[in-house]
């Protein structure tokens, strides 16, 4: 419902709603949760501090719990996000709104960098707070909620894979939008 909610948020300001588009990401958000429900224990049992009081010695002083949770917020965002959750929401969603495996490669081509950069600035935060004060029994709902802004921002920069139009000028080819490529 929250996928369903950010979604449609992000399509306020369009033309037409896309089901499509919406079926796409509530797939997504589906089943990427299933996945965090099983990988966040798994982090949380080996990003438990040790790694980063080994690399830097210094830190010892440095209460164990903080470097648990910088661990475990680097683990995610520098691992699971870029090889697990990108390339499923590029795949799922690009599937389900009917791309070749050219054109889904092609989107993620465009718009993987950028994606990323937002996402670090909006989960790093996240979930550092998340893994650090929010016991384990309700780190995924709390993760849901936030989901809700993170669907929308999503959906905003990555959520269409409908072309624009293109308006031919006197300089060459530029986008509706006017931002030339």
């Amino acid at each position: 419902i929250l996928a369903l909610m950010g979604d449609a948020i992000a399509q306020s300001t369009e033309p037409e709603y896309d089901q499509t588009r919406a079926t796409a990401f509530i797939s997504f958000d589906m089943f990427y949760r299933a996945v965090q429900c099983a990988l966040f224990p798994i982090i949380v049992d080996i990003c438990d501090g040790h790694f980063l009081s080994q690399l830097f010695p210094a830190m010892l002083d440095v209460n164990i719990h903080y470097l648990a949770t910088m661990e475990q917020t680097i683990a995610n965002q520098f691992l699971v996000i870029p090889f697990i959750y990108y390339p499923v929401f590029f795949t799922l969603t690009g599937y389900l709104q009917g791309l070749t495996i050219d054109d889904t490669i092609e989107r993620a081509q465009t718009t993987l960098i950028p994606l990323l950069k937002r996402n670090w600035l909006f989960w790093i935060p996240v979930q550092f707070f998340q893994f650090g004060y929010v016991d384990e029994p309700l780190q995924i709902p709390f993760l849901c909620v936030a989901g809700l802004a993170w669907t929308f921002i999503l959906s905003t920069y990555a959520g269409s894979v409908k072309k624009a139009p293109i308006v031919v000028e006197e300089e060459g080819p530029v986008p509706r939008d006017g931002i030339k490529v």
